[in-house]
């Protein structure tokens, strides 16, 4: 629910929270929304982190009543009748126009102004200066006038105006009010927030790296702020904010933040779990993008930024010497990678984007090291503490979080969910071959893990017969062949008495299988047809067009001899168009030959897509080939001199060779997409149990 306040310059959020059939515990939820730390956050620390207000349930949906009982508890806290706000009238007429010399006039004319709450929901003048970064100059002014008590008042939900500071982002105006007074820094609304927590919160980077400093830099008392509960929180919402930097900075800062017990470990490690964007898993790039992104590499300086460093553009990319054998030779292709990769990352600003999503991917790794390191873990322990978040990121597809998992604690493979599922078996369900890859990569014994039981007498291969398409499959054909693949991969390592258990439906799994991918088969022959008919058109006109020019070949026949038939060009016309012929021929059969076939569900595995890349690699080079055949005829038609020769000429080539070749690099482009795919998805299959 989202109350605003007077002018529009206020927003919050209210989150209630249902207790029994007639009373509703309401809390404020900061300034701009609410972010879910924990789903098993337990009464008892929510009643000492956050202020509640009890309302009946014909009270929940009244904003007005949730204001005016917030309003009418600060009232109480500082023994105010009623607030006298006629005083500040013209002064917020100019706070609204934003004229802050107007403003500055103001406050000299009224001096009480800099010090009293000028609206109705106790708000100081400094509360709503520090919103505009262009009246930072007369917040400088009034933080030198104000004594520290006066800058620390606070409004109806117990915001300094540096929380607001810090909650907008105003980075200047918070370090200049936290360098008067730290304690300020310590003071916690009815959100539960401190100022370090609102601009973790909301993703200020720069805010929070002031605000840290001044931390630093006095006499403040960092072991009572940044320890417990109160500093895992900070941990975890800039996790949320995706300044995994800034967090492993704060953990440098305080080694013993978010990991003084099990349940901060695991608030945070399930955090990450939720944030798949934020591991190299997770990332979707393309083929280049992921070339580029495997040949950068980030050092330890850069993984972990310091907290003094100022905001720079600037980036570094540093390019791993993979043959440190070769001292010499290898040393100096390095150095030429490096200097290259810097050359072409300054005139290209997407290498500096995969540069900073390589650099996140690193930190978010190291923090999930930092949370599972330093425990000598038992089965209780890890059953608190690891099983929810290891299966949230198998869920996910989170190979890094289950990876440093199991090397911290390897018989995370007994940690079954509410479902009775594994990790493995939710990568099946959920087809993430990154996490089930992992079961070559890590040697678990294949038929152990492949034996665990499911729920409703079910085994991993009756999950792998589900039917799963993804959204990152385009095409009902690859869909059905991915799924064939799921299938084979895990029915390769199941032991053969799992081939035919029977579920509590009394279907074994291919007899699942079958039952679930009725409707992607009929969608993928569908899809098939269409475009093997699609370019069967095509292969039909080429096929017309190259053998009428043979029979009327260019030049004036002699006794059916070409004139033109020791021309070099004339070569080229006719070999040209026989390779147009016989590669349109061959790929019109190679689209009949999918059009009668019988799509079965192994069909779509190799058959299918061999046919289809081999006809679109083929009807590709037969319109290269007939353009070129065509521009032949064209070029001699054109440059024909009596003799009869030919003479070539460049105004005459040029022209002819540059639009022939536009269709084709055309058509070419707009079908890679395909192509790739289908020849990745064939000859390349992401399970590396399926590849052996």
């Amino acid at each position: 629910m989202k109350v605003e306040g007077s002018n529009g310059l206020r927003c919050h959020n209210i989150l209630p929270i249902q207790l029994s059939n007639e009373t509703t515990k309401v809390r404020l939820a900061g300034r701009c929304g609410n972010i879910n730390v924990d789903d098993e956050l337990d009464e008892a620390v929510a009643e000492e982190s956050l202020s509640l207000a009890y309302l009946t349930d014909k009270d929940q949906n009244n904003v007005e009543g949730i204001i005016r009982c917030l309003m009418e508890n600060k009232k109480q806290e500082d023994e105010i009748q009623e607030l006298d706000l006629s005083p500040y009238k013209q002064l917020w007429k100019t706070i609204v126009r934003e004229d802050w010399k107007e403003v500055k006039k103001e406050l000299n004319r009224n001096p009480l102004a800099l010090t009293s709450p000028i609206s109705e929901f106790y708000e100081t003048v400094l509360h709503i200066l520090v919103n505009s970064e262009k009246a930072l100059w007369l917040v400088r002014e009034i933080v030198d006038k104000v004594d520290s008590d006066s800058l620390g008042k606070s409004d109806y939900q117990h915001d300094t105006a540096l929380t607001i500071a810090a909650y907008v982002g105003n980075a200047k105006a918070a370090k200049m009010m936290a360098r008067k007074n730290t304690e300020f820094l310590t003071r916690i609304n009815f959100s539960g927030d401190s100022p370090l927590h609102a601009a973790a919160r909301f993703g200020h980077e720069e805010t929070f790296r002031c605000l840290l400093t001044v931390a630093r830099t006095t006499e403040m008392d960092d072991q009572s702020f940044f320890s417990g509960d109160n500093g895992a929180m900070i941990v975890q919402y800039l996790i949320s904010a995706n300044l995994y930097g800034l967090a492993l900075d704060l953990l440098k800062f305080c080694p013993r933040l978010g990991r003084e017990n099990l349940r901060q470990r695991k608030r945070i490690l399930k955090k990450l779990a939720e944030r798949p964007l934020g591991f190299e898993s997770g990332c979707k790039l393309g083929i280049w993008e992921r070339l580029i992104y495997k040949g950068i590499s980030v050092t330890k300086e850069v993984t972990v930024p310091s907290i003094e460093t100022k905001k720079s553009d600037s980036f570094r990319i540093d390019i791993v010497d993979r043959d440190k054998e070769n001292l010499t030779h290898g040393h100096f292709l390095a150095k030429c990678r490096q200097q290259a990769y810097y050359i072409i990352g300054f005139f290209v600003p997407s290498i500096q984007r995969i540069h900073k999503t390589k650099l996140m991917n690193e930190q978010a790794r190291q923090l999930v090291k930092s949370m599972c390191s330093g425990v000598l873990w038992t089965f209780p322990k890890a059953s608190y503490a690891l099983k929810l978040p290891v299966l949230k990121a198998a869920s996910l597809g989170i190979q890094e979080i289950v990876e440093e998992i199991f090397k911290e604690y390897t018989a995370a493979t007994m940690f079954y969910d509410e479902n009775n599922y594994n990790i493995f078996q939710l990568a099946v369900l959920q087809r993430r071959e990154k996490v089930f890859n992992l079961i070559y990569k890590t040697g678990l014994s294949q038929k152990w893990v492949a034996s665990y039981p499911c729920k409703d007498k079910e085994n991993i291969l009756h999950l792998a017969g589900r039917c799963v398409p993804s959204r990152h499959i385009n095409g009902a054909a690859l869909q059905m062949q991915s799924e064939m693949q799921w299938f084979k991969a895990v029915e390769k390592f199941v032991h053969p008495l799992l081939l035919e258990q029977r579920n509590e439906k009394n279907k074994n799994p291919r007899e699942v299988f079958d039952d679930e991918h009725k409707e992607l088969v009929k969608e993928g022959e569908k899809w098939m047809r269409y475009t093997a008919s699609s370019c069967m058109v095509v292969d039909a006109l080429i096929i017309a067009m190259v053998f009428a020019a043979i029979i009327a070949a260019p030049g004036n026949n002699e006794k059916g001899i070409p004139n033109f038939r020791h021309e070099t060009l004339f070569k080229v016309f006719v070999i040209a168009d026989a390779a147009a012929l016989f590669s349109s021929s061959f790929s019109l059969l190679l689209f009949l030959g999918i059009l009668t076939s019988r799509y079965a569900e192994e069909d779509f595995l190799k058959a299918l897509p061999k046919r289809l890349l081999l006809g679109l690699v083929t009807l590709i080079f037969s319109i290269a080939t007939m353009l070129v055949a065509s521009s032949s005829a064209l070029i001699m038609l054109i440059d024909a001199v009596p003799g009869p020769k030919v003479m070539l000429r460049k105004s005459t080539i040029i022209p002819v060779t540059v639009l022939s070749a536009l269709p084709v690099i055309f058509f070419i482009w707009s079908q890679s997409h395909l192509l790739i795919d289908v020849l990745l998805s064939t000859y390349r299959p992401t399970m590396l149990c399926y590849q052996k």
